[in-house]
């Protein structure tokens, strides 16, 4: 039996709410065992790659994914692409993330969404990354793109929250679900499911700190330790050990080539 460590696939540590504990709380994850803990940076927001920077600075541990949110969409421009871009030149990223579609919030024009998609797609082919995809009720649609723009890399559907049709057709396509902690809330039975029936090859464990804490601390704050109960809660569905699913989401996080 091996000894793989936590992998928190996706959190936002460049969070101005961890500017007062984020090195104790990368330390306590170090010290618990943590094999990676993956930071999102966001190119349109110049505090989040500054901060992005000095935090992969900290630890070898510590990698990073960086994209465009699709909340803001409405104001991407040659201006973040180039800032973007000069971060991808400065600093060997896992992938292009988190991009992608959002018609729950729709907090901008989806036209205006589809356009920036697309746009990244590409840019993530050119530059041989694999996509980080945020997606809240465009499963079908994110994975129309994908088809039409021939994108041919690896691909995580970060925080899964869809339904078990379109987490099968993502799991057909050979792509990943990372799951947060979401699977633990009370009413998430149908999520849960998501996890019972989709093979462990392709499942991901991740926080998406600050948010999403799981049950019982659901509401509060939540940090990358949290991904322990994650994958306890997977484990449990799977009727497996912890350890065998860190083995396999650590051979999962190789898979993506970086």
């Amino acid at each position: 039996m091996g000894h793989a460590g936590h992998i928190d696939f996706h959190c936002h540590l460049d969070d101005p709410c961890f500017d007062n504990d984020r090195w104790r709380i990368i330390d306590r994850c170090l010290a618990a065992g943590f094999s990676r803990l993956v930071t999102a940076a966001d190119a349109h927001d110049e505090r989040s790659l500054a901060k992005t920077t000095e935090i992969l600075g900290y630890h070898g541990a510590l990698a990073a994914v960086a994209g465009a949110h699709p909340h803001q969409a409405d104001g991407y421009s040659p201006l973040i692409e180039r800032r973007l871009l000069a971060f991808l030149d400065r600093h060997p990223v896992l992938a292009l993330g988190e991009v992608g579609l959002d018609f729950y919030y729709d907090l901008a024009a989806r036209g205006n969404q589809e356009a920036v998609f697309r746009r990244l797609v590409a840019l993530a082919q050119e530059r041989s990354l694999p996509l980080v995809i945020h997606s809240r009720q465009a499963e079908g649609l994110v994975l129309r793109i994908l088809e039409e723009e021939k994108f041919s890399l690896p691909v995580v559907f970060h925080c899964y929250t869809g339904d078990g049709a379109a987490a099968g057709e993502i799991v057909h396509r050979g792509y990943f679900l990372s799951f947060s902690g979401i699977i633990t809330f009370r009413k998430a039975e149908a999520l849960r499911a998501v996890v019972a029936a989709t093979p462990l090859e392709h499942l991901l464990s991740e926080t998406d700190s600050p948010y999403l804490a799981p049950e019982p601390e659901r509401g509060k704050t939540n940090t990358p330790l949290a991904v322990v109960r994650v994958v306890e809660r997977i484990a449990a569905i799977k009727n497996t050990g912890v350890q065998d699913v860190l083995e396999q989401v650590e051979k999962n996080f190789r898979r993506l080539g970086r």
